[in-house]
């Protein structure tokens, strides 16, 4: 599957097509394993719990809490030239998923390690409407 007319990165398995369909509409969604419930991403076809092949994406709520962070000086996409240096981390959403993401809402300096966050949408050039994390104190604008 090629992302050619979709608003979204280009996939190649198309595994992961649900969750940026869901991002194009302000969502996350995750596949659930219909067996056991784990939440699992990256999307996968076997459950590395229980290794069931049944699932269902189902969104989750878009809260977590910031786990790693590092500032780039350098914009890896066309889209974030503008915005360098800008903060990346890994979020730990509460559904147990880690999501790499684009953090903002923070002051410079400022160490988001522990702090809670909420997903925002924000269009990112060619890549379309992607999930980036704010500090859950400024509200849950999706």
């Amino acid at each position: 599957m090629t992302g050619e007319g979709l608003a979204g990165p280009d996939t190649t398995t198309g595994d992961d097509s649900p969750f940026w369909a869901g991002a194009r509409e302000g969502r996350l969604e995750f596949q659930h394993c219909a067996s056991c419930g784990f939440v699992r991403w990256p999307a996968a076809g076997v459950c590395p719990e229980c290794l069931s092949r049944d699932f269902a994406w189902r969104p989750v709520e878009p809260v977590g809490t910031v786990w790693s962070w590092v500032v780039y000086h350098r914009a890896y996409s066309a889209a974030l030239r503008e915005r360098v240096p800008y903060d990346v981390a890994l979020v730990e959403l509460d559904c147990g998923v880690r999501l790499l993401t684009r953090l903002t809402g923070f002051a410079g300096g400022d160490d988001p390690v522990g702090t809670r966050v909420v997903a925002r949408f924000e269009e990112l050039g060619e890549h379309g409407r992607v999930p980036v994390f704010a500090p859950a104190e400024e509200g849950t604008d999706r």
